[in-house]
């Protein structure tokens, strides 16, 4: 699997390479009308992960310490 991916990353990180030179040399911006990243918002429902997942991690440590 290695031999297959290794060249696949390269030719992508060189070819995003070269399309980033090529638009900076044309001075692109993107546009008014160009999608933008939303803001990030945090629900209720992130919360609760949060506090489940230190919960979760606060076990697994306190087993690791005592041996449990």
């Amino acid at each position: 699997m290695v031999p297959l991916l290794v060249p696949l990353f390269i030719s992508a990180f060189r070819r995003a390479n070269d399309l980033a030179m090529a638009m900076e040399a044309r001075c692109y911006h993107g546009g008014d009308h160009r999608t933008q990243m939303k803001p990030l918002r945090y629900k209720r429902e992130d919360w609760i992960a949060y506090a489940i997942l230190a919960a979760y991690f606060a076990l697994a440590v306190i087993f690791r310490v005592f041996g449990i």
